[in-house]
């Protein structure tokens, strides 16, 4: 079981990406992003991420333990509007 304080910490940057993206969407535009950022940027989790990669969503860079996933949001978008999701 994580601590309360691990906890408050993972909320408090949460909040602060969440809080960036709103008041800069733009700045997200054309970016390369990793899991965790793409999941904030469209609004999905990473079960929803993790399925759309196997139905063939674009990724720049898979990753694995010593390398991070990448991925294009303007393809990635494309692609999720194109096979009918909803993205932010």
């Amino acid at each position: 079981m994580k601590s309360s304080n691990y906890l408050r910490q993972a909320k408090r940057r949460g909040q602060h990406l969440r809080k960036s993206e709103g008041e800069d969407n733009h700045a997200w535009q054309d970016k390369i992003l990793g899991k965790y950022q793409l999941t904030l940027a469209l609004g999905i989790n990473r079960a929803q991420l993790d399925s759309w990669i196997k139905q063939g969503m674009p990724v720049t860079n898979r990753g694995n333990i010593n390398k991070e996933w990448e991925f294009d949001l303007v393809a990635v978008r494309s692609w999720a509007k194109a096979h009918g999701y909803k993205v932010d």
